[in-house]
């Protein structure tokens, strides 16, 4: 009958250099990091008690406090009173300037992406709204409130508004079943072209919590995000809560060379 493996024999082989110049909690935090990066733990592996850690590198809790907290911040590994610590899921990250509907994003990067319709029905616009769609008073948007998942985990609860005008009887598609852009595009010909997102970090409200299955401290990422058809005309506006433990954003930047204007006359 062959050994049971040890599961923390990985975290036994990690060395320590006490004669580095680079303080020892750092040294195990590089170690730490490089070893979770490296997926030999699946996401919701429970990491050895501190006891373990204090003992076999022979440090205080102070200074493996330091390291867990450096960790944290890293993302990649998550506490959990009276649990114990555990190896932190990977988060989505949003990639900025692509402009996708979620079940593109998801399944661009290997997911199942599924929808639960929260609400569906036709309201009376605010004044901002009817502004931005350049509606007429007594004009009505379609609110559509639904659950995004990825491979079953709910990931966001998004709000969406889109013009009657330009989708009419869009309540007769299955949104739990179709991606609404693709319905947009191939049902009624609108191009989707550009958008503009605004993205905050927000404590989510009680409903979001209880819809997302997140605990109270979890912090969220929200996108308002308004999107515009080839033509320029104003098609969607939407206000997803992610979940800050499971997605980021990422933004990419240019810095363009250009004459430097130092406001000084020669």
């Amino acid at each position: 009958m062959s050994a049971k493996p040890d599961p923390f024999a990985a975290f036994q082989s990690l060395r320590l250099d006490k004669n580095s110049p680079t303080p020892i909690y750092l040294q195990i935090a590089e170690a730490l990091a490089s070893l979770l990066k490296s997926n030999l733990f699946p996401p919701g592996s429970l990491l050895p008690p501190e006891r373990f850690f204090c003992e076999r590198y022979g440090i205080s809790r102070m200074t493996l406090r330091q390291t867990m907290v450096m960790l944290k911040r890293e993302g990649l590994i998550e506490s959990h009173r009276g649990r114990g610590t555990f190896v932190a899921p990977q988060r989505l990250q949003k990639q900025q300037q692509e402009m996708r509907s979620f079940t593109e994003e998801i399944r661009s990067r290997g997911g199942s992406a599924q929808s639960r319709v929260i609400s569906f029905e036709l309201v009376v616009p605010t004044l901002s709204t009817r502004k931005f769609f350049g509606l007429s008073e007594g004009n009505r948007v379609y609110e559509i409130c639904r659950v995004r998942l990825k491979d079953g985990t709910p990931l966001a609860v998004e709000t969406s508004q889109l013009s009657q005008r330009l989708a009419p009887w869009l309540e007769r598609f299955d949104l739990e079943k179709n991606s609404l852009y693709r319905i947009l595009e191939e049902s009624y010909g609108l191009r989707l072209d550009a958008c503009i997102e605004e993205i905050s970090a927000e404590l989510p409200s009680a409903a979001h919590r209880r819809l997302l299955g997140i605990p109270r401290s979890c912090a969220a990422l929200v996108v308002n995000r308004k999107a515009f058809t080839d033509t320029g005309e104003a098609l969607e506006l939407t206000r997803s809560t992610y979940r800050g433990d499971l997605y980021s954003a990422v933004v990419h930047s240019v810095r363009r060379k250009k004459t430097p204007n130092w406001g000084v006359s020669l």
